[in-house]
């Protein structure tokens, strides 16, 4: 028997918990971020102007639609609030949304039943660094896409794959970035054999998504390119992700070298490798959340043109992991990509691309301490609750 280690006093105290994040959100609600200002503030005035239904019959924002209906939702409280405040407030519903979907992916690691203490430590998603800075004070929609995510890696977990992709489409039709997850989804939908005819339902959910704005006069083909045009918004190489090409863009041995190419050719090649291995390779419950944080670590790590916010849902699975795993390993792989993705962040708001550059070098660490187990032999893992073995 595996004894169970775990006690109630290893949950940290959840009161002490909420309380530091109201104070902390109070604390960064004041300060307003680029993106607000120059893309959330005239869609909201676009949606006050025109209407919640109007604003659709044309194009605009580049945003996919799902949470431009939930920015339109807010506008009726438009009279008693100030834009700003409401756009941060959609924000941090989606961080309460995202909290909510890794406490149920702690239960779904657990026996689904018996309550244990360390899934109320769910609650610190809302104090991470990188989810106050995304959400306080940027105002961003990371944390609805990756909560999405997050729901369909407990379905992938608990082995309910119709649950899994249509999951994946929601968090598609919130925003591209979602697209990180794909690989640990194709490996997984290859490895178990799921059925073809379920392949589709991420598309479709993500299709259904669009019908409203459609129906409303969007033109289909806008809002199927939607995504397509994202890419050409800004060509830089490196965009303050923490990754390896902050590093070496700044090389003198690579000043003025195109690499591009490069990169894209080195994404392609590890991403394949990860597909490939994966629907080989032997594991339990712990290498699968390995496994699903790994896919956007080596996405965001290897392509170009990859923001500070990338990393994001890679900060929420290794946290996770974490709390299911609390080890010294899983801790410090959370506390690696937490740091170099706060750098990221950091980079972004103060404008100092060394910032970056110093987070890719804990963000690479952390990559190669994951991706090494799935080359191995896994031993047990079985997180959470005491489990009879062998």
């Amino acid at each position: 028997m595996i004894a169970r280690t775990l006690s109630p006093l290893s949950a940290p105290p959840l009161v002490a918990t909420l309380v530091l994040a109201v104070a902390a959100h109070w604390w960064l609600w004041g300060f307003t971020g680029l993106d607000v200002a120059t893309y959330l503030l005239p869609w909201f005035r676009h949606i006050l102007e025109a209407g919640p239904i109007g604003a659709f019959a044309a194009p605009f924002g580049n945003y996919s639609p799902l949470y431009l209906y939930m920015l339109a939702a807010t506008t009726s409280l438009a009279d008693w609030f100030h834009p700003v405040d409401l756009i941060k407030a959609l924000s941090v519903a989606g961080s309460l949304a995202l909290t909510g979907a890794v406490w149920h992916l702690l239960r779904t690691l657990g026996d689904g039943r018996t309550p244990h203490p360390l899934e109320r430590a769910a609650a610190l998603v809302l104090i991470l660094p990188t989810t106050l800075l995304n959400t306080a004070l940027l105002g961003q929609c990371d944390a609805m896409w990756s909560a999405a995510c997050i729901m369909a890696l407990a379905a992938a977990v608990a082995r309910r794959h119709a649950a899994m992709l249509a999951w994946c489409g929601v968090a598609f039709a919130f925003k591209l970035q979602a697209a990180f997850f794909a690989p640990f989804v194709l490996a997984l939908l290859i490895r178990r054999r799921v059925p073809l005819r379920l392949w589709p339902i991420a598309a479709v959910t993500w299709i259904a998504s669009l019908i409203p704005a459609w129906l409303a006069g969007w033109p289909a083909l806008d809002l199927l390119t939607i995504y397509f045009r994202q890419t050409e918004y800004d060509p830089s190489m490196p965009l303050n992700a923490p990754n390896l090409w902050m590093i070496v863009a700044a090389l003198p041995l690579f000043a003025g070298v195109p690499l591009t190419g490069l990169a894209f050719a080195t994404a392609i090649g590890a991403t394949a490798t990860y597909v490939a291995r994966l629907t080989v390779a032997p594991f339990g419950p712990r290498r699968v959340m390995e496994a699903a944080a790994l896919s956007p670590m080596l996405v965001a790590g290897l392509l170009p043109r990859m923001h500070e916010r990338y990393f994001f849902l890679a900060d929420i699975i290794t946290l996770a992991i974490a709390l299911a795993w609390p080890d010294r390993r899983s801790i410090g792989i959370a506390a690696l990509v937490q740091f170099g993705s706060a750098l990221g962040l950091l980079a972004y708001l103060s404008g100092i691309s060394g910032l970056a550059m110093l987070g890719a070098v804990p963000m690479i660490a952390a990559t190669v301490a994951l991706a090494r187990p799935l080359w191995r032999q896994p031993a047990n893992d079985n997180p959470l609750v005491t489990r009879a073995v062998g």
